[in-house]
């Protein structure tokens, strides 16, 4: 065999173990039951996707919709459609930077509109994701008034809705009820974590690779559904 194609051979075996490693070292960490994308993974295809489902045992996919009262996510269509062709459970959720009720209902009403228009299904969840400075520099009464509004203004639409937020700021922040909640909270080592149990998800990295896809994911396990929280 020549030094070409020892090399040649050499870098598949290499690609083929590292692909090995990649699965079998996320299976150990933790499940990826759910993953979040949005406009900063740029354009995902069904294929990425699928691989995602085969390869690392991700169930659903939750899409960024919309921020405060006049972003659209540009690639939530997309992602929502590749997303169920990939034969994926989609969700949605809105960053929200909402200071008072009147203002959490006018997000939530452009929310709705929009998750509409880019084609997420009627009973998926639409969660309100609360992590801005507006909601750190108010109370936490204020937030939890704030947030019922959001969450009762998107039900309107047929969507389920959740408080997705940081695990410092849960029943600190704002009130987070046990059976509810998608929280974010980043263990040094995750093997062996079976952290906020009693919440619909653990949010364990922002950083997960994906063996066909770009960059750094936030991943997801969902503690009380396989699929999507109830």
């Amino acid at each position: 065999m020549n030094k070409h194609k020892l090399k040649a051979l050499i870098l598949t075996v290499g690609a083929i173990f590292m692909a090995f490693l990649m699965v079998n070292v996320t299976s150990q960490a933790a499940r990826m039951d759910m993953v979040d994308v949005s406009n900063n993974n740029g354009y995902m295809s069904t294929a990425e996707y699928t691989s995602m489902r085969n390869e690392f045992g991700v169930k659903a996919l939750t899409v960024k919709i919309s921020e405060g009262t006049t972003f659209k996510d540009g690639y939530a269509a997309s992602n929502i459609a590749n997303g169920q062709a990939a034969g994926l459970y989609v969700n949605g959720y809105h960053f929200a930077h909402y200071k008072t009720k009147a203002q959490a209902i006018a997000e939530a009403d452009f929310a709705g509109k929009t998750a509409k228009a880019a084609g997420l299904p009627v009973g998926a969840v639409l969660a309100t994701d609360v992590e801005s400075q507006e909601a750190n520099n108010q109370s936490k009464a204020t937030n939890d008034r704030n947030n019922a509004a959001f969450m009762k203004e998107i039900q309107k639409f047929g969507y389920r809705t959740d408080i997705y937020t940081s695990g410092s700021w849960a029943n600190n922040k704002m009130t987070v009820k046990g059976k509810t909640g998608w929280i974010a909270s980043y263990p040094y080592v995750v093997s062996g974590k079976n952290w906020y149990s009693t919440n619909h998800a653990w949010q364990w990295s922002s950083t997960a690779k994906f063996r066909i896809s770009y960059g750094g994911f936030d991943v997801r396990r969902c503690l009380r559904s396989s699929k999507a929280p109830q």
